[in-house]
């Protein structure tokens, strides 16, 4: 069985909605971050985002830390050994719902929804309501939010040496097509 195949059954069966009801998901979410300053600006993507999303509205997704990749190779190993501590925390994920998803949304047009639940980032569990966007495209949902996260709010301490290189608050992109499991 493979990391991806063990991550999405630790997924599934971590979940409290997983049931026999209809569930979209994918194993190719996208997650991008964005950090600027005046003096940097840094950017990682990740096409490993796990997501799973059920009629009723119970909604989560699990990214691995290691997949971020970045322009600089420096910049993904201080990444994943100084900040996020990849090896302790590997995972971010969030668990909740989608307010108001019904079927009413199923027709073809894209409505904004809020995402309400707990993001956890390196270890630390923050509850949130994150606007999205959801849209049916005939067979599944494609899904995009963006949000800003702190590094403070979960612990990530950033050292004054480069304090200034990275933001207070990063903006976070994720996007993803989800179809029937």
């Amino acid at each position: 069985m493979n990391k991806s195949t063990l991550l999405l059954a630790a997924l599934m069966c971590s979940l409290p909605f997983a049931s026999n009801a209809q569930q979209y998901m994918t194993r190719e979410g996208h997650v991008r971050f964005f950090s600027t300053t005046p003096i940097e600006d840094i950017e990682a993507h990740n096409q490993q985002m796990t997501a799973l999303l059920q009629v009723d509205g119970a909604f989560a997704f699990r990214v691995p830390v290691l997949g971020f990749r970045f322009e600089k190779a420096l910049m993904e190993e201080h990444f994943n050994e100084n900040y996020l501590e990849s090896h302790t925390y590997p995972n971010g994920s969030f668990e909740g719902s989608v307010a108001g998803f019904d079927a009413a949304l199923q027709d073809g047009e894209q409505h904004d929804v809020v995402a309400k639940g707990s993001l956890t980032i390196h270890g630390v569990v923050q509850e949130r309501e994150i606007p999205s966007k959801v849209q049916w495209n005939g067979t599944g949902w494609d899904i995009e939010s963006v949000f800003e996260v702190a590094p403070a709010d979960h612990d990530i301490a950033i050292p004054k040496v480069v304090r200034n290189k990275i933001a207070s608050s990063i903006e976070v992109t994720i996007t993803a097509t989800l179809i029937p499991r």
